[in-house]
This record gives C-alpha cells, structure tokens and sequence, in this order.
C-alpha cells in the first residue's frame, strides 16, 4: 500500500470511522489497535510480527525499570532493542526486490521494518521514562495501541506516552473543532508532501542526480537552485507527512505533538534544531545530549555530548558515511554555538544590543540555514561517499 494513494485514503478513513462508532472506549481502543495491526500487515505479512516483538521487549524492560530494578538488568533487558532500532537502515545496502521499498527523506527502508526505528525510540523512551518515575504510564494494552498508532507508524512525530496519554480518553469522540483543524492539516500535508515536494524534488534534479555516472556537471547557478531546491523538498517531504500523521490523529480526538516549527528562519543551529523534527531533536535531547552531559561542570563534556549525540542521530537515519558526517556536522556546529553562548554570556551589553539588531538576526538566520543547506549535500548526492560531495561543494564555490 503507497502511503499516498488511495487505498491509504479508504483504510484511514475506514479506521476513523470504526472508532467513532465503537460504543465503548474499551472497543474504540481493540479496534484502533485492530487497525494499526492491519496497517503494518499491508506493507508485510511479518511486520506486525517485529512490531510485537519489540514492544514486548521494551514493555518488560519498562515493567522492571519501574519496580526499581538494578539498571544492569534494565539495560540488558533493553538491548535487544538495539536490534529493530539499527537494522532497517541496513535496507540501503540490499536490493529489495520491485515494490519492498516505502520512500523515506532522501532515503529508502524495507517494507519489513516500516517504522521500526520509530515504534523502538518510543519504546527506549518508555523504558528510560519508567526508570526516572518508577511508574509505567501505561498498561501492556494501551503500550501496544500507543506504539503502534498507524498515522505516527512510518515518520513519526515520536509521540511520547505521557503526551499521548493526555487526549487518549477522548479517542474516537473528536470536537468540531478536532474535525475542522484535521481536515485543514491533512489538505496542508497533501499540500507540502505532494505538490510542494513534487516540484521541488524535481528543481533538485542537478544534485540528487549529481553522482550518476554519465551525469551532466550543473552550472554554477544551477547548482545553487538545486541546493536550494533539496532543502525544500526535505522540509516540504517530511513537515508534510508529520501534518497528515497530526491530522488524521485530531479527526481520531488525539492530539499529537507537533514536529516542525519554522526551522529554516531560526538563527542559529540550537534553534533550528527546535524547529525540525521537534520530536526527534527532544528525544536526542532528553535521552542522549542531557544523560551524557550528566551534573558535570566540566566544560568539555557538553562538547563531546553534542559531537557523540548527533554522530548516533546519523547512524540511526542510515549507518554510511554520508549521514555520519551529517550527525558529525550539526554536532559541531552544536558545539560552536555553545561556546559562543557561554562567551556571550560575559558581554551582556553586546548580548543585549545584537538581541535588538534586526540585521544582526537576518545575518544569523541566513548563516543557520545555508550550514543546514550544506550538510544536506552528504546525503542528497551519495551517503556511500564524500567525493561526489567535496565536487559538488567546489562547484557552489566556483571551483568546479
């Protein structure tokens, strides 16, 4: 089933309409549930078969998380969520076979493991969540409709259980308003993934085309419309899905967290990150970035947290070396900003008349966004290898 089409159109709608007319909550929830099963077995036979297995592994590790148990045994109990959690990326170095492959941002995955990663994230943060509160926010029941919620399943937002747990009672009993906005987020996602993407994939072309062999060389103003143009489609790609995912979720009466902010207008990296798929950049935060950083006063430990965090972010999206590079780049230019904050903080008269300059901030911004610009190319042109790249890069220059 292709995620725009549709037979995704009829079963969504089919699903909603289930919930809305179970009569009890107890029913609207087994048939949710129902429905997120049969989302995941029309992309394969066996995914619901590695959705159960993982979310029994996370469910137990997060049963003994919350009766206190050693963090030894915690942690072993966790690991083989590790497995789920890397292996699809795996995908990009087999060839599946015609129609086993679901489009992800400048990337492909295995049918098999659609959302794999995704449903696991939730999972470790569940299991990390029932460590820090000794309680599970859910039962075993309501986990498994939780983890597996179909709009969320494939690229998120990595809706956390206490947000969900929030609107969960109202499932299947939406407002006007729920209905309304729904309807009005789902035509924006349409609008973004379909129309908006579609033609900025294609203005792409010069540079997700660039390591082809026989490839043409862009020009140099070619080259820049391409860079510009592979920054769109990202955006509109991924911002797009997370407006049908938020969509279909309000028709249901949950409201899931939102995933983009505006990130390409944020002047400076730390803001882009609160802008860009919000859900991935607070998981990073609150479960890698802030734990490694630990109650340290050390100077270089937040550095070496940055650099560490996004590394992993990297390999989690693909384990090449194109998009290590790109977890490497945005740790570093973490790093960067955090030093200049903390060599900001001790000039509060500049501090304060740069927080007033209007050029200043379109300065940054213009900055912000070309560093993200750049860091896309690693993954736009070939993950496999930095040549192609370095290339492409000498062309934007006028070197090429």
């Amino acid at each position: 089933m292709e995620l725009i089409s549709l037979d995704a159109a009829l079963f969504t709608l089919a699903a909603v309409l289930g919930v809305a007319l179970a009569p009890t909550q107890g029913l609207r929830r087994a048939l949710l549930l129902v429905a997120n099963a049969a989302f995941l077995y029309l992309f394969d036979p066996l995914a619901p078969l590695v959705f159960t297995a993982t979310a029994l592994v996370g469910y137990g590790a997060a049963r003994l998380a919350a009766r206190g148990a050693p963090r030894a045994l915690v942690v072993l109990a966790s690991a083989p969520l590790l497995v789920p959690l890397f292996l699809p990326k795996l995908s990009a170095y087999a060839a599946p076979a015609e129609g086993a492959a679901v489009g992800n941002v400048l990337g492909t995955r295995l049918v098999l493991f659609v959302g794999a990663s995704y449903f696991t994230l939730r999972a470790l943060s569940f299991v990390v969540d029932a460590a820090r509160r000794r309680e599970c926010t859910f039962g075993l029941f309501d986990f498994l409709v939780w983890n597996s919620f179909f709009p969320t399943i494939v690229a998120g937002p990595i809706e956390r259980a206490d947000h969900f747990a929030r609107t969960y009672a109202r499932l299947g009993r939406p407002t006007w308003d729920d209905v309304s906005a729904g309807v009005v987020r789902i035509f924006q996602g349409l609008l973004k993934k379909v129309v908006l993407g579609g033609v900025a994939i294609r203005w792409a072309a010069p540079i997700s085309g660039f390591a082809a062999e026989g490839a043409q060389q862009p020009s140099w103003g070619m080259a820049w419309l391409a860079l510009y143009a592979i920054c769109l489609y990202a955006y509109f790609d991924f911002a797009g899905y997370s407006d049908l995912a938020i969509g279909v979720g309000r028709l249901m009466g949950v409201r899931l967290a939102e995933n983009f902010d505006n990130p390409y207008l944020r002047p400076s990296i730390s803001e882009f990150w609160q802008g860009w798929h919000l859900s991935l950049s607070f998981w990073i935060r609150d479960y890698l970035f802030l734990p490694m950083c630990g109650r340290s006063r050390s100077v270089l430990r937040p550095h070496v947290a940055a650099l560490t965090s996004m590394g992993l972010c990297g390999l989690w999206h693909s384990p090449n070396l194109g998009w290590l590079l790109w977890g490497l780049l945005h740790g570093l230019g973490l790093s960067v900003h955090q030093a200049w904050t903390h060599w900001m903080r001790k000039r509060f008269a500049l501090k304060k008349k740069l927080a007033k300059s209007t050029a200043y901030r379109v300065v940054c911004v213009v900055l912000t966004f070309h560093f993200v610009a750049f860091t896309w190319t690693f993954i736009a042109i070939d993950a496999q290898q930095v040549g192609p790249t370095l290339r492409y890069l000498m062309v934007l220059v006028g070197l090429g």
